[in-house]
């Protein structure tokens, strides 16, 4: 008695599916790929945004800096503020902007009342208007 082993399947079923396994992880390997790029693309704005922003804030502080400086030192507000480019006073606090990119300025307000002068603002603020190229369109209900 000899038994004889058949298989189900045969040789066409096993290659159709290797070729789906191939597919599949050709189309996984370029879904990997295109995520990594768009992560690469967003990593390099991250670091030009990060790498603007804390120049702008060091020359701010650079500027508050003076002004502390300078008003320990005596001077009137309305001096410091007549010395220093882009200083102004206004209703006792100076104000001043230091461009961060086309788009954003750093925005410091500082307290020149008190004996010590003191920041009330320090921010990060658009200089352009939102403008949405395509409205979205929003389901009613």
């Amino acid at each position: 008695m000899k038994r004889e082993f058949r298989a189900k399947f045969g040789t066409g079923f096993t290659t159709v599916i290797m070729m789906l396994v191939i597919v599949v992880f050709t189309t996984l390997g370029i879904l990997a790929l295109t995520t990594a790029r768009s992560d690469a693309k967003l990593s390099d704005k991250n670091l030009t945004f990060v790498s603007q922003y804390y120049e702008a804030e060091g020359k701010a502080n650079a500027i508050k800096a003076q002004i502390v400086n300078m008003r320990r030192q005596g001077m009137i507000p309305a001096d410091i503020c007549a010395s220093i480019d882009g200083v102004t006073l206004h209703e006792g606090n100076a104000e001043y902007a230091v461009k961060v990119n086309d788009s954003q300025v750093i925005r410091v307000t500082i307290d020149m009342t008190g004996a010590e002068p003191r920041v009330t603002n320090f921010a990060l603020y658009n200089t352009t208007e939102w403008n949405p190229s395509q409205p979205i369109s929003v389901w009613a209900g």
